[in-house]
């Protein structure tokens, strides 16, 4: 029996989020298919919940501790490669993480190694957004690592930043403390502010046996370093997530942004003002927001009978908020790197107006499926949701083609049979 070796360094579960949903399937459906499966995590969660595993996986974990200090570009990848010795895999798959995932990789390399980007982690020094200035970046860590420094934290001192880490400096002044901490303290503790960092991503990019990418656009990054980069999707499950009978509210048509949408990248300004113009002209309609502690700044904002928040749910209870929309909008700024939220709400039979940006590109069908719009534009984004709303016949088509997409090339035992099974082959 061959072995797995999974290595995240931000998995928890449940999921907050996609790349650790996509971890979880792979490894299940690897280990499904008679494959030794052990996932590796840090436990190490003052920032961020990484390694809190609150319900069972069908999986062996193994926990590695750390704290604030340990959690740094030398012990990190020493003591993974110390667990990971220990269990002798035939192949190691590298799944999330921030800025000390090129020197894990590193450690790792005497392994036949695959390389998961689930976003524009290691090339991009601004929380792997590649968003700058409220607008996508062109830049890269290889074309220009001074402009990648600057944007991170321009003129900001590194040893009060430092200082701010080892004090817990007003760690819970505002809900967004704790995260910022989080990518500040892997950034300084991974020494990203020193040339010797780029060095070490394109390394480690050149070590891996194989590299798995969303989109285009990171495939020609690394295609320069390494040539056998293969571009997989991610998946859903579509059992779970399926089309149900859906119960009218007073002919309340009801329009859903799913998602962490308190993230300025997300768009979510850009859809409340679309609504808000749609408001202006008819009052049979609600935004459905699915919403976190991230979200208690906005709160304010979208209160009273046109609204409605939503807290974070598990995957399992997920498809139930899908199934109580009538029309999904993914209005993101930023380069998405996939785009889960619409594949989602295509196995539940829906229509999705999406940002023409990044992946989402690859997966809504315009004029099929969905419709794609231009970043930023709330006419258009205004118009497309208001010709969806006055058209049952025409959302009913694009729900059903949506959804015949997603079991024809977004099923998750598909992807596993297609794509990960050969490679690990």
């Amino acid at each position: 029996m061959k072995k797995i070796a999974f290595v995240d360094l931000l998995f928890h579960w449940p999921a907050g989020g996609g790349s650790w949903n996509d971890l979880f399937q792979i490894a299940s459906g690897m280990k499904k298919r008679g494959f030794e499966v052990k996932l590796f995590v840090p436990d190490f969660d003052l920032y961020f919940p990484r390694g809190v595993i609150k319900s069972e996986l069908p999986f062996e974990v193994c926990h590695i501790p750390f704290n604030k200090l340990t959690f740094n570009f030398v012990n990190v990848p020493r003591k993974f490669k110390e667990a990971i010795d220990k269990f002798k895999p035939d192949y190691v798959f590298l799944g999330d993480g921030y800025f000390l995932k090129p020197y894990v990789s590193k450690a790792l390399k005497d392994y036949p190694q695959i390389f998961r980007f689930y976003s524009y982690e290691i090339i991009c020094s601004n929380n792997k957004l590649f968003f700058a200035d409220s607008e996508i970046c062109s830049n890269n860590i290889f074309d220009d690592s001074v402009k990648c420094k600057k944007c991170r934290f321009g003129n900001i001192s590194l040893l009060k930043e430092c200082a701010k880490i080892i004090l817990n400096w007003k760690i819970n002044a505002y809900p967004f403390s704790r995260i910022m901490f989080h990518f500040t303290q892997e950034y300084l503790f991974s020494v990203v502010f020193l040339n010797y960092y780029k060095y070490v991503v394109s390394e480690s990019i050149k070590g891996v046996s194989r590299i798995v990418v969303y989109n285009d656009y990171v495939k020609d990054v690394v295609t320069k370093l390494n040539k056998q980069v293969e571009m997989i999707p991610s998946g859903v499950n579509t059992e779970k997530f399926v089309p149900l009978e859906k119960k009218r509210d007073n002919g309340i048509k009801k329009i859903l942004m799913a998602g962490r949408v308190a993230e300025y990248a997300k768009g979510l300004t850009i859809l409340e003002n679309a609504f808000k113009l749609l408001l202006s002209k008819r009052n049979d309609i609600m935004l459905m927001l699915t919403v976190d502690d991230y979200f208690k700044p906005y709160e304010n904002r979208f209160q009273g009978e046109y609204f409605k928040l939503i807290k974070w749910v598990d995957q399992d209870n997920l498809p139930a908020i899908y199934n109580e929309a009538d029309i999904v909008v993914v209005p993101s700024l930023w380069m998405e790197p996939f785009g889960i939220v619409a594949v989602e709400a295509m196995a539940c039979g829906l229509p999705v107006i999406a940002s023409a940006v990044g992946g989402l590109q690859n997966i809504v069908v315009d004029g099929e499926t969905g419709f794609l719009v231009t970043p930023g534009d709330e006419k258009a984004l205004m118009d497309k949701i208001e010709l969806l709303l006055d058209s049952p016949d025409l959302r009913e088509s694009m729900g059903k083609k949506g959804r015949k997409l997603a079991e024809s090339l977004y099923s998750w035992d598909k992807i596993i049979d297609k794509y990960y099974v050969p490679l690990f082959s």
